[in-house]
């Protein structure tokens, strides 16, 4: 016990460990994941409602999207901004890991009539002859990746907008990393929390990788028979890093936005959002 519990706590190299693909291939937390997707009150694993209402009509407007403009949605999860840019006449595609996100998806572009395709894929190998005018990427999932699948989505976003298209992300930014506090904390949960059909007791431990501007959520759950641990790294920026990112793989930043819905920059916002083109 006394080894386990060290080895919980105990702080890894940064980016060590990647476990993204788990949280949507699990059976139970990819439907919890699925359930905070379609809360519309609450900003976890998608922006709240409201906040997607207003992102897709700026969209729409900064971006001219009319019934010629063909969009891609990364990370399309049920299809919150893919199905609202369907209504609008786009030709939309979604791309997602997760099959129930995507299950859900479709099922209600066939309940709409709605013409949208949907990807099963990991957008970091994206194999596709389609090219884009737009491409959006939100809820600052460009954040979980290492530098090295950053580098390869980015190649992937330049690969496949069209010539004059436009990215949209959002990032995490140097303010958020500073109010993040280094600690532990632990959940006592019964059958049926988030992370277990089976009751469980959950450590998550916050490190601070202060010269990068990375931090990482590490969930360790503790069963009766088994620990599993997940790792959440999360990269944050300010617009000089993200530039220099960006340039270094082919991409150039236009605008700075504080939120993917528009509004002005301000550098005390916890993350913000970026309009990009091909170099």
């Amino acid at each position: 016990m006394f080894n386990t519990l060290r080895k919980i706590n105990q702080r890894p190299a940064i980016f060590s460990e990647c476990t993204n693909a788990d949280l949507w291939t699990d059976p139970h937390i990819s439907k919890k994941m699925l359930g905070y997707h379609l809360d519309p009150d609450v900003d976890l694993a998608s922006r709240n409602h409201a906040f997607i209402d207003n992102s897709v009509q700026w969209i729409t407007r900064r971006f001219d999207v009319n019934s010629e403009t063909e969009i891609c949605d990364f990370g399309c999860g049920p299809g919150l901004y893919t199905s609202r840019f369907a209504k609008l006449g786009a030709k939309v595609t979604g791309i997602d890991f997760s099959e129930n996100s995507l299950q859900y998806a479709r099922e209600a572009a066939a309940a709409e009539d709605l013409n949208i395709e949907y990807i099963h894929a990991d957008y970091l190998n994206l194999s596709t002859d389609k090219k884009f005018d737009l491409i959006t990427m939100i809820f600052c999932d460009f954040c979980a990746l290492s530098p090295e699948n950053r580098a390869s989505l980015l190649t992937v976003f330049r690969n496949q907008l069209k010539p004059g298209g436009s990215l949209l992300i959002d990032v995490l930014s140097h303010s958020h990393f500073d109010s993040v506090i280094e600690e532990t904390k632990v959940e006592h949960a019964d059958s049926g929390g988030f992370w277990s059909v089976q009751a469980y007791i959950r450590f998550e431990n916050t490190y601070k990788y202060n010269s990068e501007k990375v931090y990482l959520s590490k969930h360790s759950i503790v069963e009766e028979a088994s620990t599993r641990e997940y790792y959440n790294w999360l990269q944050c920026y300010n617009p000089e890093t993200l530039q220099k990112e960006f340039m270094a793989n082919g991409l150039r930043i236009k605008e700075f936005y504080s939120d993917a819905a528009g509004a002005n920059y301000n550098c005390e916002t916890p993350q913000f959002a970026v309009s990009a083109e091909i170099l």
